[in-house]
């Protein structure tokens, strides 16, 4: 069975595997989920439950031949991994640090098209999550870090990014990889059964 990743409505991390998810270009469904049901975002991976958006962004980074990521052990993924740890923790932390953050970001995209140096990873899907909500919910003027606001305009444009803003909103949505639909809770219970 394709994976399945459960998602809340609100603007949060599951945004970020949205799009990460498109970016693969493999077959993939969504549940969205009311407050009251199981905790969001997860992913159902044959019957491998993977909670919390790192992990599954980690895992998703390994799939497709690592398309979005790098292979466990490399200096390639410990720099991945120390990317999405910066990202998780600086950009959610309180103003001061969240700025400096930023004015860091602004410096290694000065000379790069995406956040890894190399490629697009889930490290740029993670960023784009964090970027727009930064903007929204905590204020982040990003006209004082030019390189920075570049790489979130040029992400925001994407067609997986404008997917999974239509998704969120519950809006009409075309996707640009292999999104197969909405799959109920009462549906997957079924889909598991058989």
């Amino acid at each position: 069975m394709e994976p399945v990743l459960f998602y809340r409505a609100e603007q949060g991390c599951a945004f970020g595997n949205i799009v990460a998810l498109e970016w693969l270009c493999q077959p993939y469904r969504l549940s969205r989920l009311d407050e009251a049901a199981r905790p969001a975002p997860a992913l159902l991976a044959g019957r491998r439950t993977i909670r919390n958006c790192r992990a599954i962004l980690r895992h998703l980074g390994a799939r497709r031949g690592h398309l979005l990521g790098y292979r466990a052990g490399t200096p390639e993924r410990a720099r991945l991994d120390e990317m999405m740890h910066f990202l998780n923790t600086e950009m959610l932390a309180e103003q001061p640090r969240m700025e400096a953050a930023c004015a860091r970001l602004d410096a290694l995209l000065r000379e790069r098209e995406w956040l890894d140096g190399n490629k697009r990873t889930v490290a740029d899907a993670n960023f784009v999550a964090l970027g727009r909500w930064a903007e929204r919910y905590a204020s982040l003027d990003t006209r004082r870090y030019p390189h920075l606001r570049r790489h979130l305009r040029e992400l925001c444009g994407d067609p997986a990014v404008y997917f999974a803003d239509a998704i969120e909103q519950q809006r009409p949505a075309v996707s640009s990889g292999r999104f197969l639909g909405h799959v109920s809770l009462a549906e997957l219970e079924e889909r598991l059964a058989a």
